[in-house]
């Protein structure tokens, strides 16, 4: 349980107990004192705990010999936990979230930036290849008008999953957002909840799943977590997909659903492909004659799809990860 919430690893601990004593109780009545509301815990809304492991809690809280009393005093239990906050130790259950998890808020922010995002991966039934990209859309209201700019379309390699590409359009969306307070739409369920809540799990878990393993998508997780510091304030809202809908919500949506599946393709990309890179790993792809429209220089580099920090020699074009961010924003703003 080792990155979840106080509450969940208490939940848990109360369960494993019962399995436990029950060789020993045999059917008996038996009673449990456990600091937290437990059944509270179970029915709370936004947690951490897949539906699989709530429903085999309930399962082995819910018998009919068992009394669960919540109490506060000081067991020999508490002493093993982890050491408590302040606001841990006056809580209530149902409702408590850690300080880091609430950062990402789920209501829109007044007056903020407001972007929507989409990552897409398909295969092209013509081709039969791979094609997978995201974008990041920007709306701009003035008075009852508003109008609607792609900011980018990020060209991916073909390996990357729907969920890689959705993961890489959130990181583009608040690099977009720097020192800004932004909403972000997303219809992905996948980066929403990842955003708010199990991203921080992770992070505290060392991003290993319980055999050790690195979880799916460790790197662009760690890149999301860097990101996530950029914006002065965020809030990542979910929408509905493909609503054909005319409200703001649902025609940026569908922009940005577009301008993902229509990014260009990243295999079709010659070797002198420019990579945008973020600790030496590929957000962004611009090719050689989008870079000379906008009279920036490109790196002649050896790598075919990417291009590596220090791969070549500085003398002959190649920038550091600041130059190639400033190269990378000059491009887009002049889009």
């Amino acid at each position: 349980m080792k990155g979840h919430y106080p509450c969940e690893q208490a939940l848990a601990a109360a369960a494993f107990a019962v399995q436990k004593s029950a060789t020993i109780v045999m059917g008996s009545p038996l009673t449990l004192y456990v600091e937290h509301a437990v059944f509270a815990i179970l029915q709370k809304n936004k947690s951490t705990l897949t539906t699989q492991r709530v429903s085999g809690y309930e399962a082995i809280l819910s018998i009919p010999s068992l009394q669960v009393v919540r109490c506060h005093t000081v067991n020999p239990a508490t002493f093993f936990a982890h050491p408590v906050s302040e606001d841990e130790q006056v809580h209530d259950c149902a409702t408590y979230t850690p300080e880091e998890e609430s950062e990402v808020k789920e209501d829109p922010i007044p007056g903020s930036m407001l972007l929507f995002v989409d990552g897409s991966s398909f295969i092209d039934q013509e081709t039969g290849i791979r094609h997978s990209g995201a974008a990041v859309v920007r709306a701009e209201q003035q008075g009852s008008s508003d109008t609607l700019q792609i900011v980018s379309q990020i060209p991916l390699p073909s390996h990357f999953s729907t969920q890689a590409a959705e993961l890489v359009d959130m990181i583009e969306a608040l690099q977009h957002a720097e020192g800004l307070e932004v909403t972000i739409y997303s219809d992905s369920a996948y980066v929403t909840t990842t955003m708010h809540s199990t991203i921080r799990r992770w992070e505290r878990r060392g991003f290993l799943k319980s055999d050790g393993s690195p979880v799916m998508h460790k790197d662009l997780l760690e890149q999301l977590i860097k990101a996530l510091t950029l914006p002065s304030k965020v809030a990542v809202i979910k929408c509905a997909a493909h609503t054909n809908q005319q409200d703001l919500i649902s025609r940026g949506n569908t922009l940005a659903d577009w301008a993902a599946k229509t990014s260009p393709n990243f295999s079709e990309q010659d070797e002198h492909t420019l990579g945008m890179m973020i600790d030496n790993r590929v957000l962004l792809s611009y090719h050689p004659h989008t870079l000379r429209q906008h009279d920036c220089t490109y790196a002649n580099c050896k790598n075919k799809h990417y291009l590596m920090k220090g791969s070549c020699g500085s003398s002959e074009g190649v920038y550091s990860h600041q130059q190639i961010l400033s190269i990378g924003k000059k491009v887009q703003a002049n889009q």
